[in-house]
């Protein structure tokens, strides 16, 4: 299997060799369609650097300031990837946008349709490619950047119709900025897709859906009689669980313990993007249990002074 490294560094080189070529296909042919589809792979082969240096400082082993290892850095490093994705497409509408009522292009020669039509081929290609080898190991940031592939590819759709429409009719120029237009949305979209759940996990957002899921399966163990408080969130790619469990309250503590560890080892097994599971143990009671609930507030103690939970 291609390695996270080798498939960034496989991008890195395919977005120089294709913005080198598209930049002076559209220098030397005098069109700006393609000249923008240049830089705009130039801003793929940043990405591909930041994405090297996520997967180099988030796969350091944890230390003590850092219990659950680096891995965040991807995440970081994916939500900027997104904000530069997300620019990029704000920077191809405002430019379609000012060009809608610019002077029509001189014909062009058709050897510069070359360069966008190979790089439409070959970035979508590389986006399939990195896609997969990105949700397979887990790695938020590769799955960043093969989006940005895609993008690119997408960039290269305005370059083909605008260069095609003025290589074969200059009165066919407003197909430029309405095709960017067009692809400046599906750049945005992805931009959305990235970021979104990239702030999600570094506010420690929960996957309810997912927590559900594994309360379900939770209840499913030998010796667990209720299962609440379960909260899963992400980190990296992977999946923190901290849950709180009621048992038998006539067991021992070694006994109970061995439930506790025997629901851990069952959730791992199941789900193999679970990093670690948290298990806290509680008697089980029968009726209403008030530990339960999800917003617990201040409580008065026995002697009936209030004090705040110390439960989060």
């Amino acid at each position: 299997m291609i390695s996270l490294y080798r498939i960034t560094i496989l991008g890195a080189g395919v977005n120089l060799a294709l913005a080198l070529l598209k930049i002076l296909a559209g220098w030397w042919g005098h069109s700006q369609a393609v000249l923008a589809d240049g830089v705009h792979s130039l801003s793929d082969l940043a990405t591909d650097l930041l994405t090297l240096l996520g997967l180099k400082y988030g796969a350091a082993p944890p230390d003590e300031d850092h219990p659950y290892g680096h891995r965040r850095i991807e995440t970081l490093l994916a939500v900027t990837v997104g904000v530069l994705l997300g620019a990029t497409g704000l920077g191809l509408a405002f430019r379609a946008l000012t060009s809608l009522h610019s002077r029509p292009p001189e014909t062009l020669p058709l050897w510069v349709l070359l360069p966008p039509a190979l790089s439409l081929l070959l970035k979508e290609g590389l986006f399939r490619l990195t896609l997969r080898i990105g949700k397979e190991l887990g790695s938020p940031v590769v799955i960043a950047n093969a989006h940005h592939h895609r993008s690119d590819a997408l960039s290269s759709l305005p370059a083909l119709v605008g260069a095609g429409g003025a290589a074969l009719h200059p009165g066919l120029h407003f197909l430029d900025p309405l095709g960017s237009l067009l692809v400046s949305g599906f750049i945005l979209r992805c931009a959305w897709r990235i970021v979104q759940p990239g702030v999600t996990e570094l506010c420690d957002g929960i996957d309810v859906e997912e927590a559900q899921r594994i309360r379900e399966e939770v209840l499913k163990v030998k010796g667990v009689k209720d299962a609440h408080r379960v909260r899963a969130r992400k980190h990296a790619g992977r999946t923190l669980v901290d849950l709180h469990i009621q048992v038998d309250p006539h067991l021992s503590v070694r006994e109970g313990h061995r439930i506790s560890e025997r629901v851990k080892r069952f959730l791992m097994a199941r789900h193999r993007r679970i990093m670690d599971v948290v298990v806290h143990l509680e008697p089980y009671e029968k009726g209403p249990n008030p530990e339960a609930s999800p917003s617990p507030g201040p409580r008065e103690d026995e002697d009936g002074d209030e004090r705040p939970s110390a439960r989060p």
